[in-house]
């Protein structure tokens, strides 16, 4: 019976993490394209190295959500499974990387 219990608060702890990534993907997103609309403005020599690159600000943009959803997709599967915390756990992290970066070089 205790295990029962156990093992369901296992798994929707897993379910609330892996779903509560995606809106936290898209807020990182969001963010990014406020970052990005805030320095429109901006011209050359006023603004220099605001953000960070091409290269990492695509792998933010289009990575953020595409590690959320695997997350979501990977729980069907891991969920239940005594480990199956470390997907979203991964995901938050990935998540919570992309919003440091932002903060930080904006």
């Amino acid at each position: 019976m205790a295990t029962d219990t156990r093992n369901s608060t296992r798994t929707a702890v897993n379910w609330i993490l892996a779903i509560l990534t995606a809106p936290a993907a898209l807020a990182v997103v969001l963010y990014a394209y406020l970052q990005v609309l805030g320095t429109a403005g901006c011209s050359g020599g006023t603004c220099t190295e605001f953000g960070p690159n091409e290269t990492v600000f695509g792998l933010i943009e289009y990575g953020t959500p595409a590690v959320a959803a695997v997350a979501v997709g990977l729980s069907f599967v891991t969920a239940r499974q005594r480990y199956g915390i470390v997907v979203p756990m991964v995901a938050w992290l990935v998540v919570i990387a992309a919003a440091v970066v932002l903060f930080t070089t904006f």
